[in-house]
This record gives C-alpha cells, sequence and structure tokens, in this order.
C-alpha cells in the first residue's frame, strides 16, 4: 500500500512539475512574443517620427527656394530688366540678377531657365557644367512657361541613377505675364543634407517615391527609378507579393502608416522580411512618399540577449522566479531607453516645428520694420505737401471772406488737408514716432456716415447701387471723425471690390441699440446704449474658414500686389480705441454684412465746427532767416510772412545760409530752419548758428520729433518745434517769442 502511494505521489508530483514547467514555458512564451511586439512597435513609432521629420526638412526647403526665387523676380530692378530685353532685346542685366542669385545660394539650384510665355528659352545658366548633361525635353519647359503658374515642376531623370526636381516660378509685371523662371534642383543634393542625417540606424534607410512610385530617392543608387508595380514581373498576380502590394495600397491611400512585409529588391529573390513607417509629403497639389526601412532582424535583435535566460527557465524550475525578475527587470530598462528615444524624436520634432514658426515670426518681424521705416518716410513727405496746401488754403479763406462765392470750395480743400493730417497721424505710430494730436470729442455719426457716402459714390461703379437707411437717432460717439471715416471707406471700398463685375447693391443701415440687444458675446463688457452701423453687400460673400482670419494682420483674398492684408486689422484696432467692436456675417455667393457697435456719448457734436481765425496785424520790426530745403514749404512760409510784415530771407541750401549768416551776423532777429535736409541736419546746423550767433531765436520745423531735435530744446539750443504742416498762427507766436518781441 505504501509502495502505492509513493508510486501514485511521484506520478502526481511528475504531473504536478509537468504541467508547471507547461504553464511557465507557456506563460514565458506568451511574454516573450509580447516583448517581440513591443520591440517591433516602438521602432515603428521611431521610424515614423523620423519620416515626418524628412518630410518637414524636404518641404520647408522646397517652399524656401519657391519664396527666395518670387522675392528675387518681384524686385524692381529684375522687372525693369525683363522690361529692357523685350524693349531691345539686351539679356545682361536679367544674368546679372540670376547669377548673383545662384552664387549667394550654394545649396539651392543647379540650374535655372528663363523663358518667354511661349516657352522659347531667353536664356540659361548652368551652376555645376561639368555635371552630366541630361534630355532637356524632360524638363516640359514650354508647358511649364504655357501654364503661368508658379509651383512644383516635374520629376525627371538626369542620368540612370540621378534625378533632378524643377521649380517654376511666373514673373508678373502690372498683371502682364512676361514669362517663366525654371530652376532645377538636384534631389542627390537635397538627399545628402536634409534626409541622410536623420539616421535611422544599422541597415535601416530612408527612401523618397513621387506620386507614380518610382524611387527618385535612396541610399543605393541602383535603385533609383524603380517602381514595384513596374519593375517586378507578374507582381499584381503572384501570391509571395502579397505584403508588399498591401504595404503599396496603404501608402497610397492613406497620409502616414505602418507596415510589415517582404521586400524584394529590383525584383530579386530571396525577400527580406521588413518593417517600415511612411507618410506622404503635400507640396502644392504635388504628393511625395517618405519611407523610412529597417530589416526586422535588426529591430527584434534585442531580444536574442534573452533567449539564453529562456532557456534556462526549461532546465531548472527552481530559478524560474529569478529568471522571470531578471527577465521583467530587462523588459522593463529596454521599454523605458525605447520611450527616451521616442520622447528624442518627438523633442527633435518639436524643435523643427518651433523653428518653422521661429522663421515665420522673423519674416513678420521683418514687414512690420518695413512698414515702420516707410510710414515715417511717407510721413515726412506728406507733411511737407500738406504744410502749403493747408497754408494758402487758411490765407484764401482770410483774404475772401464767407461772402466770396469760391469760399465754401476753398473750406472744403482746408478741411480735405485737415483729414489728411489727421491721417498722418495715424501712420505716425507705425513708425513709433506717436504724436498727441489725435483729437477726440462728441461726433454726429451720421453727419460722418453721409461724408464717407458721399465720397465712395464718386469711385462706385455704375452697377453696383448705394441705399443709405438711416435711423435718425440723431445719436453722438466719442471718438475722432478721420479716424470712423477710415473705418467706413475701408468697409464700403471692401463691399464695392467683392461686387465688382457682376454688381449688386451696398446698403448702409443704423439704428439704436439698448445692451440686451447686442449680441450675446459683448454684453457682458458692452456699456448701457450703443448705435449699430451694419454695411451690407451683395458679392461673393467668404467661406467660414477665411472669415476667422480676415481681421489678423497681413492676412488678404486679394491678388499678389492688390492689397496689404492691413485694413480690417485697423479697422478692428480703431474700434477698440473708440470703446466700440465689429463682427460680420457671410454666406458665400450670396454676400456680406459687418456690423459695427458704438458707443452712444451725451456729448454735443462738433464734426463740423468751423474755427474762424483772427485778423493779424502788419509788423515791419522782425527780420527772418528761413532755411528749408522744400521749395514749396520756402515759397509759402515767405509770401505768408512778407505779406505780414517781416523781411524774410529764405535759403534751400544750409551751406549757403551760414555764408551768409558769417558775412552778416547781426542781420536777423529769429531763424527758422528744417529738421530734415539732405545737406546738412536742421540740428546741425542750429548748433553752428548757435556758435555765431548765441543771443539768436531759432525755431525747427519737422514732420517727425525726433530724439535729437527735443535734446537741443531741452539744452536751450532751439526754442520751440513745430510739427509739419504748420499752424501759421502758431509760427507767428513762436517768432515773436524767439526775436524777444511782444505779441502785436
Amino acid at each position: 500500500m505504501k509502495r502505492l502511494w509513493e508510486k501514485g505521489k511521484k506520478q502526481i508530483l511528475s504531473v504536478f512539475m509537468s504541467g508547471t514547467i507547461i504553464f511557465l514555458t507557456f506563460a514565458m512564451y506568451n511574454t516573450y512574443q509580447a516583448y517581440r511586439r513591443m520591440i517591433v512597435e516602438q521602432q515603428q513609432q521611431n521610424l515614423m517620427l523620423i519620416t515626418r521629420a524628412v518630410s518637414q526638412n524636404l518641404e520647408l526647403n522646397i517652399s524656401e527656394q519657391l519664396r527666395q526665387i518670387s522675392i528675387l523676380i518681384q524686385t524692381p530692378g529684375f522687372l525693369d530688366a525683363m522690361e529692357t530685353h523685350y524693349r531691345t532685346g539686351e539679356t545682361e542685366k536679367i544674368k546679372e540678377y540670376i547669377f548673383s542669385y545662384m552664387l549667394s545660394d550654394q545649396s539651392g539650384p543647379s540650374r535655372m531657365y528663363l523663358l518667354y510665355p511661349n516657352g522659347e528659352p531667353i536664356f540659361h545658366y548652368n551652376q555645376y557644367p561639368f555635371l552630366e548633361k541630361f534630355d532637356e525635353s524632360l524638363l516640359q519647359l514650354e508647358n511649364s512657361a504655357l501654364e503661368s503658374t508658379t509651383g512644383i515642376g516635374v520629376v525627371f531623370p538626369i542620368s540612370e541613377h540621378h534625378y533632378g526636381l524643377s521649380l517654376i516660378n511666373s514673373v508678373y509685371s502690372g498683371g502682364r505675364y512676361l514669362g517663366a523662371v525654371v530652376s532645377v534642383m538636384d534631389l542627390e543634393n537635397l538627399y545628402q543634407k536634409y534626409v541622410l542625417p536623420l539616421n535611422v540606424g544599422g541597415m535601416g534607410y530612408i527612401t523618397v517615391k513621387d506620386e507614380q512610385g518610382i524611387m527618385i530617392m535612396h541610399p543605393n543608387e541602383k535603385m533609383l527609378g524603380f517602381n514595384y508595380r513596374r519593375d517586378i514581373k507578374d507582381f499584381e498576380e503572384l501570391k509571395q507579393y502579397d505584403s508588399l502590394r498591401e504595404m503599396l495600397g496603404i501608402q497610397y491611400t492613406r497620409e502616414e502608416g505602418m507596415a510589415i512585409y517582404d521586400s524584394y529588391a529590383n525584383g530579386v529573390m530571396p525577400a527580406d522580411k521588413e518593417i517600415s513607417a511612411f507618410s506622404r509629403m503635400n507640396l502644392q497639389g504635388t504628393s511625395w512618399y517618405i519611407s523610412a526601412v529597417m530589416p526586422y532582424n535588426q529591430a527584434v535583435s534585442a531580444e536574442f540577449e534573452n533567449l539564453r535566460k529562456f532557456g534556462i527557465l526549461f532546465g531548472a524550475v527552481l530559478l524560474i522566479v529569478l529568471a522571470a525578475s531578471v527577465i521583467i527587470y530587462s523588459l522593463m530598462k529596454n521599454r523605458q531607453k525605447l520611450e527616451l528615444e521616442t520622447v528624442y524624436l518627438r523633442e527633435i520634432n518639436d524643435t523643427l516645428e518651433e523653428l518653422h514658426q521661429s522663421r515665420e515670426e522673423a519674416r513678420h518681424y521683418q514687414k512690420l520694420t518695413t512698414i515702420g521705416t516707410l510710414a515715417g518716410g511717407i510721413a515726412h513727405e506728406f507733411n511737407n505737401l500738406l504744410t502749403p496746401i493747408l497754408g494758402y488754403a487758411e490765407f484764401l479763406k482770410e483774404q475772401l471772406g464767407k461772402e466770396n462765392e469760391y469760399y465754401q470750395d476753398i473750406d472744403e480743400v482746408h478741411k480735405a488737408g485737415v483729414r489728411a493730417k489727421e491721417i498722418v497721424e495715424q501712420i505716425l505710430p507705425f513708425s513709433r514716432k506717436e504724436t498727441d494730436t489725435t483729437e477726440y470729442r462728441p461726433l454726429n455719426l451720421d453727419a460722418v456716415i453721409r461724408d464717407a457716402v458721399k465720397m465712395v459714390s464718386l469711385i462706385s461703379p455704375s452697377n453696383i447701387g448705394l441705399k443709405v437707411l438711416l435711423d435718425d437717432c440723431e445719436a453722438n460717439v466719442y471718438g475722432n471723425a478721420t479716424q470712423l471715416h477710415q473705418v467706413l471707406l475701408n468697409l464700403y471700398t471692401n463691399a464695392i471690390h467683392s461686387m465688382e463685375g457682376k454688381g449688386g447693391m451696398l446698403t448702409i443701415s443704423t439704428r439704436r441699440l439698448k445692451t440686451d440687444q447686442l449680441p450675446e458675446e459683448y454684453r457682458q463688457i458692452a456699456g448701457t446704449e450703443y448705435v449699430e452701423v451694419s454695411v451690407a453687400d451683395t458679392g461673393c460673400g467668404m467661406k467660414e474658414e477665411i472669415l476667422r482670419q480676415i481681421f489678423s494682420p497681413f492676412f488678404t483674398t486679394k491678388e499678389a500686389g492688390e492689397g496689404t492684408g492691413l485694413g480690417l486689422s485697423v479697422v478692428q484696432d480703431i474700434l477698440i480705441s473708440h470703446s466700440g467692436f465689429v463682427r460680420v456675417e457671410s454666406t458665400p455667393e450670396e454676400g456680406s454684412c459687418f456690423y459695427i457697435y458704438l458707443p452712444v456719448s451725451a456729448g454735443r457734436s462738433a464734426v463740423q465746427a468751423a474755427v474762424v481765425e483772427p485778423k493779424r496785424e502788419l509788423t515791419t520790426e522782425i527780420s527772418l532767416l528761413l532755411v528749408d530745403d522744400e521749395e514749396r514749404v520756402v515759397r509759402y512760409i515767405t509770401r505768408r510772412l512778407e505779406r505780414s510784415g517781416y523781411h524774410v530771407d529764405a535759403y534751400a541750401d544750409p551751406l549757403k545760409a551760414l555764408e551768409a549768416l558769417e558775412q552778416n551776423p547781426e542781420r536777423w532777429n529769429a531763424v527758422v530752419v528744417d529738421y530734415m535736409m539732405p545737406q546738412m541736419k536742421g540740428t546741425m546746423l542750429a548748433q553752428r548758428i548757435k556758435i555765431r550767433r548765441p543771443d539768436i531765436g531759432i525755431i525747427m520745423v519737422t514732420g517727425l520729433v525726433e530724439s535729437d531735435a527735443l535734446q537741443l530744446k531741452q539744452a536751450g539750443v532751439v526754442d520751440s518745434i513745430l510739427v509739419k504742416p504748420i499752424n501759421y498762427n502758431m509760427l507767428i507766436q513762436e517768432i515773436k517769442k524767439a526775436a524777444g518781441k511782444e505779441r502785436i
């Protein structure tokens, strides 16, 4: 009996041990398979990050090349050279621009072709003439010129194992199509510079295929030009190619994906099992397919280190727990390492995106800097022009009197000049040289609307109707008439542009609203009562994606050269400064309606208040030295001062004025000098005059008040600074102060 128990005990123990071993073996096998899948998935995620980075690198480089060439062909000098060529046949100036660009951009195109609109070449330049020649008909130059578009051209073989890419930039001047510039990019250079640095590691590699599935970038030059579907015999029929066909099907129908498949390089047996990740690069309607490939054995090579541990478990049950602990620890360490690598690659991708965003912000800052420079120059020139316009208008109003039949006409000229002056003051903030003369006061909004309607009716085409429906609420708003005039003209002009061609109806209406009648999103920040101004058109309307961007600076739907993208951005800024807001509703092909909301003011309207200047008595006691390089300003100031009894000696050249002062320093009681002159700045002239005549009073006039002028005023070198356009009454007062006279 005991012997039977011992025998049964051994059998039970044997079954238990066998079951335990089988269970542990099964558990270990499942663990091994799970680990293997995890390794493959982690590698695929790494490969996916690499393909995204490659796609972004290539897209940024090609887009930048198109942008740089567009900047080149849009420069006035290049366009003038093209116009000269069409008149005289000369190409030297054009060649200079092309040669300079290619020499300055060593990573750019290797060849450039300049074409007539019919595709005939004007000339071409090969930066590397020692490279192999190719059949230029592959470039399809005639089609590139006839299509008159800008973007990606064709991918073509330079040689059997060497591919190139053409980029097309159309040349326009004044709306006239002058031809096209076709640039040839060497894809081998792009591969070496932007693809190879993102190394897959080991036997892995990165490939790029065009829309037809032709290999255009590959580390093995023999694979260039290869197409799986075209070059592998019976590819669509044989079962052995199932996994490869499935991978290609996913690649050509999705934006990105991953696959494990059997690869047949060049159709040669045997197959290599590979894992890959791929993504599609979309650039101006052209698709390329980026693949990062790694041999399957390399992807799972990390598992082989643990095989010996798995074998020990089969022979030593007692070491199972220890071996399992080691395996689990090893799995965790390897997984952590792979996760760190994934995070590292993700950070690289984020860094590339931030770099791209930084470049866009830098370009945006350059635009704003350019606008600031232009604003300063424009303000200076306009103020010089407005000085005689406003001055002569004031002078004629004084001389003619209100009873004269031309008084109202001259008054309109004066009002327009004042409005232009205030518009210049709106430009000054862009140059960081603001003045404090922008005036806010109670306004009759209906009067501002009618005035703007009167101006826009002069430019409105005959096929566009104009309907004005004012609520007669006689509501006043607190603000600046010129700024609100600018807002309305902007909206009127945009509405007219949207109806060009087919015509339509522009409707302007107003109504007075309580807070609870406002749109819900504005009620929390609104006051008690508002005026709503609606500007509605029956034009082309706007899509939702455009509506979300219309108030962004530099965004425009107009053709290049027809709009700055600043109009609606300025409209929004002006309304915010008036404690108001704007919203828009639009339906494509039906029209748009802009709603302006302004808080009602209790003040009395002062829109059309007129100022009658007092008559001035004449004086003959003051002799003036006037120095200004603008002849129009000199003539105006001289004429008015002499009619008021002053003796004026005027000079357009500051050096001649200094020479005259040296010869007779006691001749003048005061000096009026312009700040900005080409031969000598007004600040330098004022200092040299003070050295010769420390007691003489100096008045400086300027379109922009700079810091050096303010420093001279604080130091007592300059007695006063007047901003152009000059107010004549203020000029007289400052002259009397500078000359030490009492007011007459």
